[in-house]
């Protein structure tokens, strides 16, 4: 009975240290442990090699193989057998050994006799214990182990004469000192010379080198315990084709001389290629002749037709990002399938192609992922993981060559072309020519701005679309692919989708732009207003117009915020005139005179009249189509600016404005009069204070760069128009005579500045 429950007992500890290793999850070596888990139908197949494996009865061993590329299965399929010979209660015990995890030849070796001793001894009986012993003494005579206890027992001698002389020295040197103490050390150093004779003897004995007997009788006495066994012993040595080749010879010798050991049945996992190329060196090149030799019966893995593999990584796929294959992230069924087959099957080969790209995708996904939004186009972002596992040197120079990728700053007849067409070609030479055309396609989805490079066609007028699809081949969105975050000063989408969602009341949305504005993400917000201002919500039209109006207002004359071309101030009052542009025709009247009445915006209110206003053209100029205001409306947006203007000159409000001079011009010319905007000036500039404070307004900011510099010179400078219409250059002169400029340290240098100014002028 305790034998039986030792057995019972070992079996458990087995499996329950198997049932506590990691599962298979995220990790592309992992294979599968259980037939639950099994989505290629090879249960059947295990169950069948189980049976083998359980009803042989050897008087001699045997050599069995599994074979199969690696990714193909092989682990995973020794998974399935075991858990099958675990559930026959007569069948075969079964160790698994993995020689990838030792270091040398000879370390192996003997890692693989201790185990399989240990194995055997595993149930504690005598006869279990007698054969693991023999197990380990033939072991080391095989691997050299023998030991060198002899040769260190043997040096006891050497240890007593060198005590027993210390115990002379040491009472020789003490007479006349302190004899009791010395006397008492030589005794005890003379006890110790005597018990490390004894232990010298003992270690002689049993130490002696087991090496030295003879490996036949070893061998007759291990095989004869060997024959007792209940039931054969199955020892899986996995992961063979991952060795150094010396080391896969030393294993294989190890088998070959042990291969006929009674009930002991090896089972070797290899792909077949890599083990006899490392067995040719040694046999003239017969490695497969001299491998049969050795292996009795093969176990081919069943054909895993590609079709299998892509249907498991599709149902694998959907369960990790199934809830972002959304329109909002850019997806369509139509081009998922037109790059899952074109660009991503033709890199899925086997299960393990599979489950790596899987992991891949596990890893890199909530790194894009904000607030349960995803900040970047679900497809192109599948394609470049694809290209991270597979390609990752194509990945990294596609996000090196961000110039050429997007075709950024090229204008006609720039001489580019051929030179853009020869490194895109180059890069794709880098591409073993297997995968080279499935590369090809997957660079030309994602940046179809190349495509003309391949010899395809040109896209003109495609960017708003790969703008609200969040593809990699535009400025704004290519960032996020490669650098895994939102770069600073971009607002998320789940920011600016937090944005929209805030405008239906007042409140809301005046909070939420706050935020923004503290986070310095108002250019940002701008920009993306104007790019998605076809998809702004129109449920509550009057609320969004109001937060427009303050976006594009605190925007306004800060020179950094400005520009001639595009900049976050002209993408927030032009998202505005576009959204007006979708209200009712009857309803943008009011709501842009609700709107400035509440905001004060001035600067955005201006520019609207401006774009609708017939009489604010140049000669010569055609009438704008279709204005969003008609004549009426701009003429009472006129008036309410006026009254806005003359409300904030009571103020200190007017005097803090940084567009202050354009609101001048545009008081005197709604008004129809200078006099007004002349009398707040003059009001304004009677301390000094309040002429530098009006003064410095009148500066503008630029750059200035030669030819053979390699960054601007900022430059500043005084508008003389300005000067001469609000203030004059005469009264200017006279003032900037009587102010020291040491005494405003703030604003030293544009004092020092306007005086040399005016003198160039001929007025200081």
């Amino acid at each position: 009975m305790s034998l039986r429950w030792a057995r019972w007992h070992a079996k458990r500890s087995a499996e329950s240290a198997r049932s506590n290793s990691p599962a298979a999850g995220i990790g592309a070596e992992s294979p599968i442990r259980t037939a639950s888990e099994d989505r290629l139908r090879r249960s059947g197949f295990a169950d069948r090699i189980a049976n083998v494996l359980s009803e042989l009865s050897p008087r001699e061993g045997r050599v069995f193989a599994i074979r199969g590329r690696w990714g193909f299965g092989k682990s995973s399929l020794k998974n399935l057998i075991t858990e099958r010979l675990d559930s026959h209660r007569t069948g075969a015990d079964w160790l698994d050994f993995n020689p990838w995890q030792w270091g040398s030849g000879d370390v192996i070796a003997r890692a693989l006799f201790t185990q399989i001793s240990n194995r055997l001894g595993g149930v504690h009986s005598t006869d279990a214990l007698k054969r693991a012993e023999i197990l380990r003494r033939y072991g080391a005579i095989l691997t050299g182990a023998g030991g060198p206890l002899k040769t260190a027992a043997s040096s006891h001698g050497w240890s007593t004469a060198l005590l027993t002389n210390a115990s002379v020295v040491a009472i020789a040197s003490a007479v006349g000192f302190n004899l009791p103490t010395v006397a008492k050390v030589a005794a005890a150093l003379a006890a110790l010379a005597v018990v490390v004779n004894v232990i010298g003897r003992v270690m002689a004995h049993f130490g002696r080198d087991r090496g030295a007997d003879p490996i036949d009788d070893v061998r007759r006495e291990l095989e004869a315990q060997l024959r007792n066994l209940d039931r054969p012993l199955v020892v899986f040595v996995d992961d063979i084709d991952r060795l150094e080749p010396e080391q896969i010879r030393m294993l294989l010798r190890q088998v070959k001389a042990n291969a006929n050991l009674p009930n002991i049945v090896f089972v070797l996992l290899f792909q077949a290629s890599i083990v006899e190329q490392a067995l040719d060196p040694v046999v003239d090149g017969e490695g497969r002749a001299f491998l049969e030799k050795i292996v009795q019966a093969n176990f081919d893995l069943p054909v895993v037709p590609p079709a299998v593999v892509h249907r498991i990584f599709a149902a694998e796929l959907a369960e990790v990002c199934e809830r972002f294959a959304t329109e909002a992230n850019g997806f369509s069924y139509t081009r998922w399938g037109n790059v899952f087959v074109g660009c991503i099957q033709p890199f899925l080969l086997n299960v393990r192609d599979a489950r790596r790209l899987l992991s891949s995708i596990a890893i890199h996904l909530p790194l894009h992922v904000e607030e349960q939004g995803l900040e970047v186009n679900l497809v192109d972002f599948l394609l470049l993981e694809t290209l991270r596992v597979f390609e990752p040197d194509l990945r990294e120079t596609l996000g090196r060559e961000r110039t050429l990728v997007l075709q950024e700053r090229r204008f006609p007849q720039d001489g580019r072309a051929d030179a853009d067409r020869a490194a895109a070609v180059h890069h794709l030479e880098a591409v073993a020519p297997a995968r080279r055309n499935a590369a090809r396609d997957a660079v030309i989805e994602l940046f179809p701005t190349l495509e003309w490079a391949f010899g395809g066609m040109h896209y003109e007028g495609a960017q708003a679309t790969w703008l609200v699809e969040k593809r990699v081949c535009v400025a704004r969105y290519f960032p996020r692919y490669f650098e895994l975050l939102t770069p600073e000063g971009e607002i998320s989408d789940a920011r600016f989708n937090a944005f929209l969602a805030a405008a239906t009341t007042e409140e809301r949305l005046t909070l939420e732009i706050t935020a923004l504005e503290s986070d310095g993400l108002l250019p940002s917000l701008a920009a993306r207003l104007d790019e998605a201002v076809d998809r702004l919500p129109l449920e509550t039209p009057s609320v969004l117009l109001l937060g427009m109006f303050r976006i594009g207002e605190a925007l306004a004359g800060d020179p950094k915020n400005s520009g001639p071309f595009n900049s976050p101030w002209i993408s927030a009052w032009r998202a505005t005139n576009w959204f007006l542009a979708r209200l009712p025709t009857e309803s943008r009247g009011p709501w842009a005179l609700a709107a400035l009445r509440q905001t004060e915006a001035l600067s955005v209110a201006d520019m609207l009249i401006h774009l609708s206003d017939p009489e604010d053209r140049k000669d010569g100029e055609q009438r704008r189509s279709n204005p969003v205001l008609d004549g009426d409306e701009v003429v009472a947006l006129k008036g309410e600016w006026l009254d806005v203007i003359r409300r904030l000159a009571k103020t200190d409000a007017l005097m803090r404005s940084p567009s202050l001079i354009s609101w001048l011009y545009r008081w005197r010319d709604y008004s129809g009069s200078s006099d007004e905007p002349l009398a707040w000036v003059r009001d304004a500039v009677r301390s000094d204070e309040g002429f530098i404070s009006v003064i410095t307004r009148m500066k503008t900011r630029g750059t200035t760069q030669s030819s053979r510099d390699r960054v601007s010179t900022p430059m500043n400078k005084f508008e003389r128009a300005a000067i001469e219409t609000f203030l004059g250059l005469e009264e200017t002169s006279r003032r900037a005579a009587t102010i020291n400029p040491a005494a405003f340290p703030e604003h030293e240098n544009d004092l020092v500045l306007l005086k040399r100014t005016l003198a160039d002028w001929g007025a200081g």
